[in-house]
């Protein structure tokens, strides 16, 4: 059965937008038309057009900030992927917001840093993300002698949010390497990607298994998956140059990829449960699939249930005269499997630029936040630590520390 035919789309599989520029000589409108591979990209070609056509091929001194980026995104920014268009488009739809009636030449430093102060508490990829994007609209309007001078070079990061990403405690790791081949489990091998290489999911569901050395031991992350709703695309490039990179593979992922018969080790390593490729949801689902199994054996429940009645349960539950059980739950999102592999990293003593490497950070800024969020989180645990020590020290010796009571009547000199 074909897929569903996407607005405006050819028989060619190009997708057409057009532009009423004036009237024919019988009064019908005058289009003009523009295509792409996908909607967003036929209308910033549109927008080219329209911005090119109001302000001339050498910039108007009067044009707009709206204008400018509309110049900019279609000009320098043609290699983001289609995938990507909608969420590339956020910090750039947000300075238009702020300041896309105003002349380009016209705005200063401090317009900037107010804008960029909106996104106070955010996280600190969104500020930078902005950040980042006013520089680069900024800075191409100087190139192109629209303004002297480039008033984004020196703006600052407002306070951010560190994120709420946690690393695995302990026991909660042991439990992941103990019941990653489980037999109800399917996507255990997902979960040690992530966890012992650091992979992004997008770079779990596209590693192929041409991209791993067993014998040198060795996993090299080359593509990535971009999703698109439930749609997957996997690209031959990594998220950035610096997700580009050659990972070490230690004994127990090792054993985990050794475990698959050697007829079955091509393509995609990571499949869904009906040996698909991997979408969105299926990959959401697969991670708390296994959250769910783990979370049932140590509970001591059924693995699997149907038609459960949890009310006969709950009257079953009453009627017993000891307390009910207290239930132990599992569960942790795919980044937190990176986030737990950056700590193993840092608690390693790696140094920062390695960690970056290992990461694929592209930004050196991420890794340090993270390496510095983490040494105050190790501050703060080793404080702690001081301190029960020291009570229960304290409480152990508070007899001997006291003074003998003097006999009755004797006064102390």
């Amino acid at each position: 059965m074909a897929g569903k035919k996407r607005k405006g789309e050819r028989p060619d599989g190009l997708i057409q937008v057009s532009l009423q520029i004036g009237y024919k000589e019988d009064g019908r409108p005058d289009r003009k038309y523009f295509y792409g591979h996908s909607r967003a990209e036929a209308i910033r070609k549109r927008d080219l057009y329209k911005a090119q056509n109001a302000i001339g091929v050498d910039f108007s001194p009067d044009i707009t900030v709206k204008e400018w980026v509309e110049v900019f995104k279609t000009t320098y920014r043609t290699g983001v992927n289609s995938v990507y268009l909608k969420s590339d488009d956020v910090p750039y739809n947000r300075l238009v917001k702020k300041l896309g009636t105003r002349r380009v030449a016209s705005v200063r430093e401090k317009d900037l840093q107010d804008a960029l102060n909106e996104v106070r508490g955010m996280s600190f990829s969104t500020a930078e993300k902005y950040r980042q994007a006013i520089n680069r609209v900024f800075e191409k309007a100087r190139k192109n002698h629209i303004i002297a001078d480039n008033p984004a070079a020196d703006l600052s990061l407002p306070p951010n949010n560190k994120g709420t990403h946690r690393a695995l405690e302990k026991w909660e790791i042991e439990l992941a390497l103990k019941y990653w081949n489980h037999t109800e489990i399917y996507s255990g091998i997902w979960i040690l990607l992530m966890l012992l290489c650091g992979l992004r999911r997008g770079e779990m569901m596209a590693i192929r298994w041409e991209n791993v050395d067993l014998e040198n031991r060795m996993l090299y992350v080359k593509e990535v998956a971009a999703v698109d709703g439930n749609q997957t695309i996997i690209e031959k490039r990594a998220k950035s140059d610096a997700g580009i990179r050659a990972l070490p593979i230690c004994q127990i992922l090792y054993g985990a990829l050794m475990s698959v018969p050697e007829d079955k080790r091509h393509g995609l390593i990571c499949l869904s449960s009906k040996g698909k490729q991997l979408s969105e949801h299926a990959s959401r689902c697969g991670v708390k699939s296994f959250c769910t199994i783990v979370e049932r054996i140590i509970n001591d429940e059924p693995l699997r249930q149907y038609g459960r009645r949890t009310d006969i349960e709950k009257k079953k539950a009453a009627k017993q005269s000891e307390p009910p059980k207290e239930r132990k739950e599992y569960s942790f999102t795919a980044h937190d499997l990176r986030h737990t592999y950056a700590t193993a990293l840092y608690d390693a003593g790696v140094p920062v630029k390695a960690a970056q490497y290992f990461l694929g950070h592209a930004d050196i800024r991420i890794t340090l936040q993270l390496y510095t969020h983490l040494s105050k989180e190790r501050e703060s645990a080793s404080r702690k630590q001081m301190i029960k020590y020291l009570d229960k020290w304290l409480d152990a010796r508070v007899l001997n520390i006291l003074p003998p009571e003097l006999p009755e009547g004797e006064m102390e000199l």
